[in-house]
């Protein structure tokens, strides 16, 4: 059974059970305008973080304003997210442990289900496994993943050299 929710419109400070979350309405509206304004002039795309609001509804309006999707970090993050029907959801950290990489996995073969676009974050290409992702056409589900490369300093210091070298 949901919890009723921790205030009703126009309440008092007093009266507001915490946690909540409470919104300067025409300040959140002013800021996601700006947001989409200035991204719109650089011609990039944006996918806002979601662990300060967790919320569904605020993602929606994020996204309508030409966000591409919603990034968390955490896998309960995502389900909720999709389970209030956002899509292009990033899970950009690693995930660790089996329950969690069950749930991640349900989660994908749900959102792919409804046709969302969930793109996973993995560091481990063994994961590709648990969710069955094969070459195309060999029957397995096709996931998005996008793939973390992590350039030490003292290795692109050597390439730098080396490209530095084969240039001149």
């Amino acid at each position: 059974m949901p919890s009723p929710p921790p205030a009703q419109i126009g309440a008092s400070f007093s009266e507001i059970d915490t946690p909540a979350l409470i919104i300067d309405l025409d300040a959140f509206e002013r800021n996601l305008d700006a947001m989409a304004s200035a991204v719109g002039k650089l011609g990039v795309r944006v996918r806002p973080h979601a662990k300060t609001h967790k919320s569904p509804l605020i993602a929606a309006k994020q996204i309508a304003r030409g966000a591409v999707g919603m990034c968390c970090q955490k896998v309960a993050e995502a389900e909720i997210l999709v389970a209030g029907g956002v899509g292009g959801v990033l899970v950009s950290n690693e995930v660790v442990g089996a329950r969690k990489l069950a749930r991640l996995a349900a989660l994908a073969q749900h959102v792919l289900h409804l046709v969302f676009d969930l793109q996973l974050l993995f560091l481990q290409m063994h994961f590709f496994e648990l969710f069955g992702v094969r070459e195309e056409g060999a029957g397995g589900k096709v996931v998005q993943a996008i793939v973390e490369v992590v350039v030490l300093q003292s290795q692109l210091a050597k390439l730098l050299i080396r490209l530095e070298e084969e240039l001149a």
